[in-house]
């Protein structure tokens, strides 16, 4: 077993934050990443809202980060996490290669998209399907979209998009729409909403130039932006053992991203918060990193 005294999971946007601001204060660290740097960095073609670069890409951001990553001499270690124990002084967090023994843990594991569920879906990813309306819901005004899924996030995404789009088709896989009752309402209130129960969106159709179109149970709908959630979650399944307060968006935490277990602190989309966003998982990363510190001394 290594010892350290904090383990950073996760290399996206919140967890390279996180590991930025812990090697300028010279704290002891490890940080994880189970597959490739960035998490939903890789997945961003366009963005238009991040404070100092306002037309670049998730990729663009992720080579500066990673510039900034070496030029500090920070080591990612590369390992999938498969629990972590809590124990007397601390955790135990292990790998499928180590374990380590630690002090404090940041959890910046964000969502993942569980692999394609709809047909169409990774040919259009970029070009018309998008996993984040804040994100690219701009692209999409006055133009008609879909938003497939039945969940608290899935009402969130629609009454954004909603605000910015000529129609939005909400298609549900199910028999009844689900989420917060006050969510609900407001929904329901939307007079471009149009609420699809019982909707298999069979496939994502479009041309060269990008989507434009969904099959509906065997009908086409003319869509030129797709939101597909029904394949996103947080990648949490190695947080079983301690279960940490969490509700429908994720998470619960403090004003120091820290949850209801001591020592176990959370940043980025795992985290319980309506705007998820990689400007608010760069400030949570950093929040996370000096509330760690502070803890362990």
């Amino acid at each position: 077993m290594k010892k350290t005294n904090i383990v950073v999971i996760g290399a996206g946007i919140a967890g390279l934050s996180a590991a930025i601001y812990l090697k300028r204060a010279n704290a002891d660290f490890v940080i994880l990443e189970n597959s490739l740097p960035g998490g939903l960095l890789n997945k961003l073609h366009k963005v238009e809202n991040y404070p100092g670069v306002p037309n670049t890409t998730g990729g663009d951001i992720l080579i500066s980060l990673m510039e900034q990553v070496r030029n500090l001499g920070i080591e990612i270690k590369y390992g999938s996490v498969q629990t972590i124990l809590k124990e007397e002084d601390g955790f135990e967090v292990v790998t499928d290669k180590d374990s380590y023994d630690c002090q404090a843990v940041i959890v910046a594991a964000g969502r993942k998209i569980e692999g394609v569920t709809i047909k169409g879906e990774k040919e259009f990813a970029g070009r018309g399907v998008s996993y984040c309306a804040t994100c690219d819901g701009n692209f999409f005004k006055g133009a008609d979209v879909a938003v497939i899924g039945n969940n608290d996030i899935v009402l969130e995404e629609s009454l954004y998009l909603a605000n910015l789009v000529k129609k939005l088709y909400l298609c549900v896989p199910g028999e009844k729409l689900e989420g917060t009752d006050s969510l609900l309402l407001k929904v329901k209130q939307k007079e471009n909403i149009e609420i699809l129960l019982n909707s298999n969106v069979d496939e994502i159709v479009g041309d060269d130039i990008g989507v434009n179109g969904i099959k509906v149970n065997g009908k086409e709908i003319p869509v030129w932006g797709v939101f597909p959630f029904v394949g996103t979650k947080s990648s949490d399944e190695f947080l079983s053992n301690l279960k940490p307060e969490q509700d429908n968006f994720g998470v619960k935490v403090n004003e120091e991203m820290m949850s209801n277990i001591p020592g176990l602190f959370f940043a980025g989309d795992i985290v319980s918060k309506k705007l998820k966003q990689l400007v608010t998982a760069a400030s949570d990363g950093a929040i996370a990193a000096t509330s760690a510190g502070r803890f362990i001394k």
